[in-house]
């Protein structure tokens, strides 16, 4: 996302109400939940969150499509992402499960409003899992790099993601 463009979601947010962001553990998810809280006009809570880590890519930490699909464009990857099965690493039904027990635990607690800072893959999950999707439609979710989301729950019939990783904050050049 950058760094400037997480500045300018802080100022986007700045007066939402806002109580955590969770983050990733990932050190970028980490600047760009600092850039969005520095701007917030009320104190934010900062909490790294091991649910909401990108999934693990085991193996293939680092390498490029070719290296591991043997295609410069992901070959099937692209086309099912629900069969693939990353060596040492995790399935995107894992990263659903873990993100499932975010959202239990969200629901349960006072929290009425919190921002996500992660990576595509959590981010496309959520939204897989919000509109009851097949995990076929991963790419239609798509986005890249970090994101910054918005969750609302009000109780389990009020739940909606007021923006999805939206860039209509970043200013034109």
């Amino acid at each position: 996302m950058g760094l400037a463009h997480a500045r300018q979601a802080g100022e986007f947010l700045k007066d939402d109400n806002i109580g955590k962001i969770y983050y990733s553990k990932i050190p970028r998810a980490k600047q760009t939940a600092e850039a969005v809280a520095e701007k917030h006009s009320n104190k934010v809570e900062l909490v790294e969150e091991p649910l909401v880590i990108d999934i693990s890519w085991g193996d293939w930490e680092g390498k490029t499509y070719k290296e591991c699909f043997g295609a410069e464009d992901g070959g099937d990857y692209f086309k099912a992402p629900e069969k693939l099965m990353i060596p040492n690493g995790e399935t995107f039904y894992s990263v659903m499960d873990r993100l499932k027990k975010f959202l239990e635990r969200f629901w349960q607690s006072d929290e009425e409003v919190c921002t996500i800072v992660s990576h595509g893959a959590v981010l496309n999950c959520l939204g897989l899992m919000i509109m009851q999707a097949p995990l076929d439609h991963f790419w239609t979710m798509y986005m890249s790099g970090c994101g910054v989301s918005k969750v609302i729950m009000k109780g389990i019939s009020k739940f909606a993601i007021d923006y999805w990783n939206a860039h209509h904050f970043l200013k034109d050049k």
